[in-house]
C-alpha cells in the first residue's frame, strides 16, 4: 500500500503537465490512476476539480480535498458552488460511496392520496405549460460568447497574486455577464498560468494565439512575463491589458500592451518624493534584484531622489534564481548597515527576495524606516513577515515598513465599495489591490469589445486591430471608461494616470499612511513654487502632490433610537475614534446633519500617542436629521446617517478613511452595541437594524464663495466627510398584522353581503355596506399614514387602499344592477350577476396580494 501512495503524486504531476499542455481527458485519466492508488491524496481532487465542467462534479471533489485536509484550500471554492447538489464524475464513480437508502414513506390516508392525485395534475399541467415556455426559449439562437484570455501566475512564487487577479477578474465578470456581457453576448474566460516564469509566458501567449478565440488578453501579472509575451501578442495583433505589471517597457516599448495600473518610473518618483517630503529624509538608499522589475524601480527611484537628495547606495542583489543569493544579501545589506547616514531604505524586489532582504537588515541592526514597492503591498506578504521568528518576538520586521499601493481597500467609496463588500462576502476577505486592479482591467477591457463591435466567437485581424483602436482612443477623461473606482483612461505611455497610496503595516494588515501625497484639482490655482517651499507640496514627476493628513476613523453605535418619521429625525450614541499623524486640527470636526447645534465631540474619553499615531475617542450622543424615502411604505427601507466633516482643512489637506478592522467585520459583530456586546444596535419601536456602511465621501461647491484662492482654473471648495449609515428595516409582520387586520375583516364582510337574498331590503343593504367600507377604508388609510410627513407622492401601501375602495364601488354598483334585475324578475341575469361578482371579488383581492408580492417580495 505504501508504494500505491508513492504512485498518487507521480500520476498527480502527470496529469498537470498534461493539463498544461491542453490534453485534459489525458489529465482526467492520470488523476483517476492518482486516486486509485490514494484516495485521500488532496492535490489530484484539487486539479480534478479544476478540469471537469459540471459544477455538481466539482463540488464533489472540493469534497473530497476537503475531507482529505480539513485545512484545505477548497474550503473558499466550495462557497461558490454552496447551492449545487455534489455528484461524482465519471472518473471517479465507480469507486464512489454509493447514496444511503431512502427512508421508507408513511402510508397517507385516502383523502390525502386524493389530493395527491389532484395536486400532481395541477403540477403536470405547470410542468406541460413549463416545457412549452423552455422549447420557445430554446429555439431561439443564444448569442455566441466572446472570449477575452486571462493569464497569470497561479502557481509558482507569486501565485498569491496571480490568485488574487483571477478571482475578481471572474467575481467582476460573473456581474457584467447578469447584465448583458457585451451587446448580449456572454464574456468567457480562458485562464493560463504562466508561473511568473518568462519562458511560460512566451508558450502560453503562442498557445493563446494558435487557439484563435481570444479578443484580447488581460495579464500578464508581473514585468518579466509581460515583457516576454508581449511581441508575441504584437506580432499576431491581440492587444493586451496588463493589471499589474509596473515596468516602463511593458508598454513604452509595445503599442499592442496597455496597462492597468502606474508605471516603476512614476512609482519610484513617488517614493522619493514621499520619503523626502513626509519623513524629511536626505539620503537614501535601495536595494534591488537584477530584473525588469527591480532595475526599473531602483532606476525611477533612485534618479528622482537624487534631485531631492543623495542617494547613498545602490545594492544589486541579482536574480532569485541564481546561485549565491544569500551572500549577495549579506554584502548588500553590510554595506548599508555599516553607513549611518544611509537613510531610509527602498527594496525594488518581490516577495521572496524582500523577505530573505528585510530579515538580514533587521539584523543587521537597521531599524528605521523600509519601503517596498507595489509587489509588496498585499497582506499575504505581511502574514509570511509574522511567520518568522524576529517578526513573533519584537515585531520587528514590520515596525516602520511601508509599502506604495495603487489602491488601499481603506479608502474605497461608493460602488467601488459596494464592490469590495460583496467581494468579502463571496470570497471571505476584502479585495487586494490586484483583484481591484483586474476588475478595472475587465471593466477597460468589456468597453474596448463593446466600442469596437466584436461578437465573435472567434475574431478575426480586422475586428482585435479595432479592439487596439479602440482602447488607443481612451486617452483622455472625456474618452475614458466609468469604472468602480471613477473615470479611467490611457496617459501617453497608456498607462492609467493614477496615484500612488502609501500603505504601512498595523496589525498584521496594510492600511493606508497617516500622511500622504494626493494630487488636487484645488492645488492648480495655487503658486507651486509657494507650496513647496512651504513644505505643504511636492514636486513628482513633473506632478504637484499635497500633503493629506489620512484620518483612520471608526464608529461603534451603542444604540439607535427614537425614530421620529413626521420630524425625520433620531437620536444616536456611539463610539467615535480617530487614529492620525500630525495636527489636532484631525478631531475639528462638524456634524453636518445634526439637529441642533449642540452636538459636538466634547472631551476624549481615552486618548494615547505611540510612534508618532495619536489615537482619540469620544463618546457622542444627540439628535440626527434623516433624509426619508416613503415611496415603498411600509416595505421601505431607511438610512439613517451621520456624517462628519473637518470644519478647517478641505478634502486636499485632511481625509477620513474608515478603520481597516471595521470594514473586515460582519454585518452581526458591526450592529452589536458598542456598550453592551450582548445586544444590537437596536431601540427603535417597529423597526430593526440590518446594515451598516462606513465610507469616505467628498461635498463641496463648485462656487469660489470669495475664496481669493480659487480661480477659474479651479473647480471649487470641496470637503472630506466620513458617513456611518445604519440601514433599518421596518418589522413588517407586526405592521400589518396591526395596521392591515382591519382591512381584511372589512373585506369578508363586505364579500358576505355578496352572498344575501335578493328581496329589495337585501339589496339596500349590500348598497349600504359597500358605501360604509367605501368610508371606513378611508378613515383607515388616514390613520395609517398619519404617521408620515407630509409628502406629495402615493406611497405603496395606498394603492391597496385605493384598490379596494374601487372593489367596495363595484360592489354598490353590482348592487344596483343587481336589484334592477330582481325588480323585473329575471333570475337567470341575477343570478350570473351575483356568481360572477362572488368569483371576480377574491380574484380581485388575490391579484392585489400578488402584485404587492411581486413588487416588495
Amino acid at each position: 500500500m505504501a508504494d500505491d501512495d508513492l504512485l498518487a503524486p507521480v500520476h498527480t504531476r502527470e496529469a498537470v503537465s498534461a493539463a498544461e499542455q491542453g490534453r485534459e481527458d489525458e489529465a482526467r485519466g492520470l488523476l483517476r490512476k492518482a486516486l486509485l492508488a490514494d484516495r485521500a491524496y488532496e492535490p489530484a481532487w484539487l486539479w480534478l476539480a479544476w478540469l471537469v465542467t459540471d459544477e455538481s462534479h466539482r463540488k464533489y471533489c472540493l469534497e473530497q480535498a476537503v475531507a482529505a485536509n480539513p485545512e484545505s484550500e477548497a474550503h473558499a471554492r466550495l462557497h461558490r458552488v454552496r447551492k449545487v447538489t455534489s455528484a461524482p464524475p465519471p472518473e471517479v464513480e465507480d469507486f464512489a460511496d454509493p447514496p444511503p437508502p431512502p427512508e421508507p414513506a408513511p402510508e397517507r390516508p385516502a383523502w390525502r392520496r386524493r389530493a395527491a392525485h389532484a395536486a400532481l395534475a395541477v403540477t403536470a399541467a405547470a410542468v406541460v405549460a413549463a416545457l412549452v415556455v423552455l422549447s420557445l426559449r430554446l429555439t431561439r439562437d443564444e448569442p455566441a460568447p466572446v472570449h477575452v484570455a486571462v493569464v497569470a501566475g497561479l502557481s509558482g512564487p507569486g501565485a498569491e497574486r496571480g490568485q488574487a487577479v483571477l478571482r475578481g477578474t471572474r467575481f467582476h465578470l460573473d456581474q457584467i455577464n447578469s447584465h448583458g456581457g457585451v451587446a448580449g453576448h456572454p464574456v468567457r474566460l480562458l485562464v493560463h498560468d504562466d508561473k511568473d516564469d518568462p519562458e511560460t509566458a512566451r508558450r502560453v501567449a503562442r498557445k493563446i494565439v494558435e487557439d484563435g478565440r481570444a479578443a484580447l488578453v488581460v495579464g500578464h501579472t508581473v514585468s518579466g512575463t509581460a515583457l516576454t509575451a508581449g511581441p508575441v501578442y504584437a506580432g499576431a495583433g491581440i492587444a493586451a491589458i496588463t493589471p499589474t505589471a509596473t515596468a516602463d517597457a511593458v508598454t513604452r516599448d509595445n503599442p499592442w500592451f496597455f496597462r492597468a495600473t502606474f508605471t516603476n518610473g512614476y512609482q519610484g518618483a513617488f517614493i522619493a518624493g514621499y520619503l523626502n517630503s513626509v519623513e524629511k529624509a536626505r539620503t537614501a538608499s535601495v536595494i534591488h534584484t537584477d530584473t525588469d522589475y527591480g532595475r526599473t524601480l531602483a532606476d525611477g527611484f533612485r534618479e528622482a531622489f537624487g534631485g531631492l537628495g543623495r542617494v547613498r547606495h545602490t545594492e544589486s542583489i541579482g536574480r532569485v534564481t541564481d546561485p549565491g543569493l544569500g551572500g549577495r544579501i549579506d554584502k548588500a545589506v553590510a554595506a548599508v548597515a555599516e553607513d549611518a547616514s544611509a537613510g531610509p531604505v527602498v527594496l525594488a524586489m518581490h516577495e521572496d527576495a524582500a523577505e530573505r532582504t528585510l530579515v538580514a537588515l533587521r539584523e543587521a541592526g537597521v531599524r528605521g524606516t523600509v519601503v517596498g514597492g507595489d509587489a509588496l503591498s498585499n497582506d499575504a506578504f505581511v502574514a509570511r513577515l509574522r511567520k518568522t521568528p524576529q517578526e513573533k518576538k519584537t515585531e520587528a520586521l514590520t515596525r516602520n515598513l511601508y509599502v506604495a499601493s495603487p489602491l488601499m481597500a481603506d479608502s474605497l467609496t461608493g460602488e467601488a465599495l459596494n464592490w469590495a463588500e460583496s467581494f468579502r462576502d463571496d470570497n471571505g476577505s476584502l479585495p487586494s489591490w490586484p483583484a481591484m486592479a483586474a476588475q478595472t482591467s475587465i471593466d477597460v477591457a468589456v468597453e474596448a469589445l463593446k466600442r469596437s463591435g466584436v461578437s465573435a466567437a472567434r475574431p478575426g485581424a480586422p475586428e482585435r486591430q479595432a479592439v487596439r483602436r479602440s482602447l488607443e482612443s481612451m486617452n483622455s477623461p472625456e474618452k475614458g471608461v466609468k469604472c468602480l473606482q471613477g473615470l479611467m483612461y490611457f496617459d501617453a505611455a497608456r498607462s492609467l494616470p493614477q496615484p500612488v497610496t502609501m500603505g504601512v503595516v498595523r496589525g498584521g494588515k496594510v492600511v493606508s499612511a497617516a500622511i500622504q501625497l494626493m494630487p488636487s484639482d484645488t492645488a492648480k490655482g495655487l503658486d507651486a513654487a509657494t507650496e513647496i517651499a512651504a513644505d505643504r507640496s511636492v514636486r513628482v514627476a513633473d506632478q504637484v502632490l499635497v500633503r493629506q493628513q489620512i484620518v483612520s476613523t471608526g464608529f461603534n453605535f451603542n444604540e439607535v433610537s427614537a425614530l421620529d418619521t413626521e420630524a425625520e429625525t433620531f437620536e444616536a450614541d456611539f463610539f467615535l475614534w480617530f487614529r492620525y499623524r500630525g495636527s489636532d486640527d484631525a478631531t475639528a470636526v462638524d456634524f453636518v446633519n445634526a439637529a441642533d447645534s449642540d452636538v459636538s465631540l466634547g472631551s476624549p474619553v481615552r486618548s494615547s500617542e505611540r510612534e508618532g499615531i495619536k489615537y482619540r475617542l469620544y463618546r457622542v450622543t444627540g439628535t440626527f436629521k434623516a433624509s426619508l424615502d416613503f415611496h415603498q411604505f411600509p416595505f421601505d427601507r431607511q438610512h439613517l446617517t451621520i456624517a462628519l466633516q473637518n470644519h478647517k482643512y478641505s478634502a486636499s489637506h485632511v481625509v477620513y478613511i474608515g478603520d481597516r478592522k471595521l470594514l473586515e467585520q460582519d454585518q452581526a459583530e458591526a450592529l452589536r452595541s458598542g456598550s453592551d456586546v450582548n445586544s444590537t444596535i437596536d431601540r427603535l419601536s417597529g423597526w430593526k437594524s440590518t446594515n451598516l456602511d462606513l465610507y469616505k465621501a467628498t461635498v463641496g461647491s463648485t462656487a469660489a464663495l470669495g475664496d481669493p484662492a480659487v480661480t477659474e482654473e479651479t473647480p471649487g471648495i470641496y470637503y472630506g466627510q466620513y458617513v456611518a449609515d445604519v440601514t433599518i428595516e421596518r418589522d413588517l409582520g407586526s405592521f400589518l398584522l396591526k395596521n392591515m387586520l382591519p382591512l381584511v375583516l372589512l373585506a369578508l364582510v363586505t364579500y358576505a353581503s355578496l352572498f344575501l337574498a335578493r328581496e329589495k331590503r337585501y339589496i339596500s343593504s349590500q348598497i349600504s355596506m359597500g358605501i360604509t367600507a367605501i368610508l371606513s377604508t378611508a378613515v383607515l388609510l388616514t390613520a395609517v399614514t398619519g404617521s408620515l410627513p407630509d409628502v406629495e407622492y402615493t406611497v405603496a401601501i395606498e394603492w391597496g387602499y385605493y384598490a379596494f375602495i374601487f372593489l367596495a364601488g363595484s360592489c354598490v354598483l353590482a348592487a344596483l344592477v343587481s336589484g334592477r334585475l330582481a325588480g323585473k324578475n329575471d333570475l337567470v341575469g341575477w343570478r350570473n350577476l351575483n356568481i360572477g361578482f362572488r368569483i371576480y371579488y377574491p380574484l380581485f383581492c388575490l391579484a392585489v396580494v400578488l402584485a404587492y408580492v411581486v413588487a416588495y417580495g
